[in-house]
């Protein structure tokens, strides 16, 4: 009996028994169908996160922010300030890096109780840093800084918040903490989280650094040091050790206590891969259970086709075909039957996560859509040997049946 006989003789069962035969198949359908989704899915998520970040700050950035609830913060030694910031600023072996203090708050607006939005403190350096693009009007510029001028760039959203019914803002006049300012620029879209802990552009206030401390903080802190290593630098030393260095001139400064917290792309890395191979572990647990009761399914359906062709095993018997190519037959059915269920399953997964990320480009205005090919062939193959492993029993079993009372059987 040939593979094309086997392969004809597994359609021709499958046809017959269409809705028995896709319960069977279910199983391995949504095990295999789970990995390549979920991985499509996770891997499209590490793109669009990463994109976001890249957006946000770039691939190469430290941050340095205050540390929180840190009983020695303060006390012991000064936190973060701007002297900070000029010393790394001034580091011979950081010549070319680019250095941001960036200081942020919730502060109260208009006149109920209860009112408040995000107002960051910044200097015009951010445009370029952050990659952020002006929709209306300008942006800060150098002047603003040195004047301590009460003006503010609106993030996409925080104008329709703080201005309701305002259909042109420029030149308008908002009330933050009971200071007045006017508006003179409205950023473009850009739901990024920022790398100074502040939570979205579109829904912050940007003000001048200098009309921040005098006008809204209550200490002349910063919240976030944000150092952007020169390509020079980085070629020169390492992110490593660049990484280093902007910790130990802090540290140094601080008298060795460290009352700030030190972020950077390394340890962003180190998380991800970890966060990684937790959600592999996960895709290949569900994806393991799917199987396993898809191959239950194989194996019942597989033991049902042996009891139905008893009689036409007992017939190959007689004419003389080996017990080694009974079992080979129905091992290979099994495996035919396991395959088609992987390929569905491979289809099925890949269709529900090319649609998935239409939707989800459509709620964020970016969401790639990501073939995962080894996974796919990974989900392919454990489909195939779970149709061999659980159709070995029904196999064997009618490998080991007697011709004589095949023929008997009724």
């Amino acid at each position: 009996m040939t593979f094309l006989d086997e392969l004809k003789s597994v359609l021709s069962t499958l046809s017959a028994h269409r809705l028995r035969a896709f319960l069977t198949l279910l199983g391995i359908i949504l095990g295999v169908g789970t990995l390549v989704l979920l991985s499509s899915v996770v891997e499209g998520a590490g793109k669009f996160m990463e994109r976001r970040m890249m957006e946000a700050s770039g691939d190469d950035v430290i941050t340095l922010s205050k540390r929180w609830g840190d009983e020695r913060s303060g006390k012991t030694t000064n936190a973060l300030d701007r002297f900070d910031a000029r010393a790394l600023s001034s580091a011979p072996h950081l010549s070319g890096a680019q250095v941001l203090s960036l200081s942020s708050m919730t502060v109260s607006w208009g006149s109920r109780w209860g009112q408040q939005t995000y107002v960051v403190g910044t200097v015009p350096e951010a445009l370029s840093f952050y990659a952020l693009e002006v929709d209306k009007g300008r942006f800060l510029v150098q002047g603003d800084v040195w004047n301590r001028a009460k003006v503010a760039v609106l993030g996409a959203k925080a104008g329709s918040k703080l201005m309701k019914g305002v259909q042109e803002p420029l030149g308008e006049e908002i009330k933050l903490k009971g200071q007045r300012f006017r508006v003179i620029g409205v950023l473009k879209p850009k739901p990024t989280m920022g790398a100074g802990g502040f939570r979205t552009w579109d829904e912050s206030v940007l003000v001048p650094e200098t009309a921040f401390v005098d006008r809204l903080a209550q200490s002349k802190e910063l919240n976030s040091i944000v150092v952007k290593a020169s390509p020079t630098v980085l070629e020169r030393l390492g992110l490593a050790h660049v990484v280093y260095a902007v910790r130990s001139i802090v540290l140094s400064r601080h008298h060795g206590i460290q009352n700030f917290r030190v972020s950077d792309p390394l340890e962003k890395g180190q998380s991800q891969a970890v966060a990684g191979l937790i959600v592999g572990g996960l895709e290949g647990a569900i994806a393991l259970v799917c199987l396993v009761v898809g191959g239950i399914n194989v194996m019942n359906i597989m033991l049902v086709t042996v009891a139905q062709r008893t009689r036409e095993i007992g017939l190959r018997l007689a004419v003389g075909a080996t017990k080694a190519s009974i079992r080979r037959q129905f091992l290979t059915e099994a495996a035919i039957l396991s395959g088609l269920g992987g390929i569905l399953g491979v289809l099925g997964g890949t269709l529900i996560a090319w649609l998935l990320s239409m939707g989800l480009t459509m709620a964020f205005g970016y969401w790639p859509f990501v073939f995962m090919p080894v996974q796919a062939a990974v989900g392919f193959a454990a489909a195939l040997v779970t149709g061999v492993v659980f159709g070995w029993y029904p196999a064997r079993r009618a490998s080991d049946l007697s011709p004589i009372d095949c023929l008997r059987y009724e």
